[in-house]
C-alpha cells in the first residue's frame, strides 16, 4: 500500500466480464486505496474497547429504531426512520431535548428529507423537501431559523457562512438552469445559489440517489463518494473541491463497474434491485457512496444485497478488506459488531442494534460485557448504542 499524497493517479484496473485486466482512464486523486482480497481476522483480535449505553426512556424520549446519529461536543443527535423527529441526548444517556416540529405550518417541516450538525457553529440542519426549506436550531434543540429554498433540497449540509447541497439523481428539477446540470450547490446563508461543483460527464460521476454520500469533518470539509464511484472528493474552503481518495483493485477477486456499465444504471432506484443483485453474484463490487473520516483510519462500506467494509490505516497507509462472512469468532458477536454504524465519530464506530437481532442472540452470546448489558435490555427499552475501536493488524 503507498500514500501517494500530491501524486496523481491517472489510470486504474478493472476487471472485464470475462476476467481480463483492462485499463480505464479516471479523474485524478491525491490518494491512493487499495482493495484487496477479504481476509479471515478473528473477530476479538480486531474489536477493541468495547463500551454500552442505555438511552433514558420517558414519554418524551421514546422511540424505537435510530437512522442515524450525528455527534456534536458531548451530545448525541438521533434521528429516527419515521423522518419526524431528532432526539437529543447527552454522552451518558440522558435525555436532554427533541426537536419535533412536523407539520403544516409556517415553522413546521413536513418531513426530514435530510439532517447534519454544524461543529463549528453548533447548529443543528434539517432540510424538507417537501416544503423546499431549511430548518436551523441551537445545539439545545431550539429553533433558530427557516430558510425558503426555490428548489427542492436533498441533502443540505453545514458549509462555511452558507450552506451546500448534494444532488444525485433524475435531472431537469431545476429552475435555475445554472444548477441544472451539477452534482453540488453552493448556498448563501439565504439558501440562494451562488454556484456548483462537478458537472454532469465528469468521469466517475453517476446520478443514482443515497442516503450515504457525504461526511462533514470537524473542520467543516466534507467528503463526497458519488454512487458507484471510485472517487472520494473533499470539498475544502473557498469551494475547492478536489479528488481526494482513488479505489484501486489491482489484485483482489472482485470486479469494478466500467464507467459504461455504471452509466446503464442511471435514474435506477427500485427497479435495479434485480439488476444490482446479477452484478454482485458476478463478482463486481457495488460502492454506496458510504465513506466515513475518523482520526486515524477511513472507512468505507461496499454491496447491494451482500456487505463489504474496508478500512485504511492512514499512518500504515495500508487497507483492510473485510467480508463479514468470513470473521472468525462467535457469529453471533460478528452479526453485532458488522451492523452498519449509525455514526462514527473520532476513532469510535456507534452501532445500534435491532431489538429483533437482540433477542435473537441474547441468550446465545458468549460471557462477557454484551451478554451482561442485553440480559437487562428488555422490549420496552430504547435503542441502545454499542461503541467500540478497532486494532488494525501488523
Amino acid at each position: 500500500m503507498r500514500n501517494l499524497g500530491a501524486a496523481i493517479i491517472t489510470t486504474l484496473l478493472f476487471l472485464s466480464a470475462c476476467g481480463e485486466k483492462r485499463i480505464e482512464p479516471i479523474v485524478e486523486a491525491q490518494h491512493l486505496i487499495e482493495i484487496n482480497n477479504p481476509i479471515e481476522i478473528v473477530l476479538e483480535d480486531f474489536i477493541v474497547d468495547v463500551d454500552t449505553l442505555r438511552l433514558e426512556l420517558s414519554d418524551a424520549s421514546i422511540m424505537y429504531e435510530i437512522k442515524n446519529i450525528h455527534i456534536m461536543g458531548d451530545r448525541y443527535y438521533i434521528n429516527v426512520w419515521d423522518r419526524t423527529t431528532v432526539y437529543i441526548f447527552d454522552s451518558r444517556g440522558k435525555y436532554i431535548n427533541k426537536i419535533m416540529d412536523k407539520g403544516n405550518g409556517p415553522l413546521e417541516y413536513i418531513s426530514i428529507t435530510s439532517f447534519e450538525v454544524d461543529r463549528i457553529n453548533k447548529r443543528v440542519i434539517i432540510a424538507d423537501g417537501f416544503s423546499r426549506r431549511i430548518f436551523v436550531y441551537d445545539e439545545n434543540g431550539n429553533q433558530l431559523n427557516v430558510i425558503q429554498l426555490d428548489f427542492n433540497p436533498i441533502i443540505i449540509l453545514p458549509y462555511e457562512d452558507g450552506f451546500l447541497q448534494i444532488y444525485s439523481g433524475p435531472r431537469h428539477e431545476y429552475e435555475n438552469p445554472e444548477m441544472e446540470n451539477y452534482n453540488i450547490h453552493f448556498l448563501d446563508s439565504k439558501g440562494k445559489f451562488i454556484s456548483s461543483a462537478i458537472e454532469v460527464g465528469t468521469p466517475e460521476r453517476i446520478d443514482i440517489g443515497s442516503d450515504y454520500k457525504t461526511d462533514c469533518l470537524e473542520n467543516g470539509e466534507i467528503l463526497l463518494q458519488p454512487v458507484l464511484s471510485n472517487i472520494i472528493y473533499k470539498i475544502g474552503t473557498g469551494k475547492k473541491v478536489i479528488p481526494f481518495y482513488g479505489l484501486v483493485d489491482n489484485s483482489s477477486k472482485h470486479k469494478f463497474l466500467s464507467q459504461k456499465e455504471k452509466e446503464s444504471f442511471e435514474y435506477i432506484v427500485r427497479k435495479g434491485d434485480k439488476r444490482m443483485k446479477e452484478k454482485e453474484s458476478k463478482g463486481f463490487l457495488l460502492s454506496w457512496g458510504a465513506v466515513s473520516d475518523l482520526t486515524d483510519y477511513a472507512f468505507f462500506a461496499f454491496g447491494f444485497d451482500k456487505k463489504y467494509y474496508l478500512y485504511y490505516s492512514k499512518s500504515l497507509n495500508k487497507s483492510l478488506f473485510i467480508d463479514p462472512e468470513k470473521v472468525k469468532g462467535d457469529r453471533n458477536l460478528v452479526d453485532i459488531f458488522f451492523s452498519y454504524p449509525v455514526s462514527i465519530h473520532g476513532n469510535r464506530f456507534y452501532i445500534s442494534p435491532h431489538p429483533l437481532l437482540i433477542d435473537q442472540v441474547r441468550d446465545q452470546l458468549p460471557d462477557g460485557i454484551l451478554k451482561t448489558f442485553f440480559e437487562n435490555t428488555y422490549d420496552d427499552s430504547n435503542p441502545v448504542l454499542i461503541s467500540f475501536t478497532i486494532k488494525f493488524p501488523e
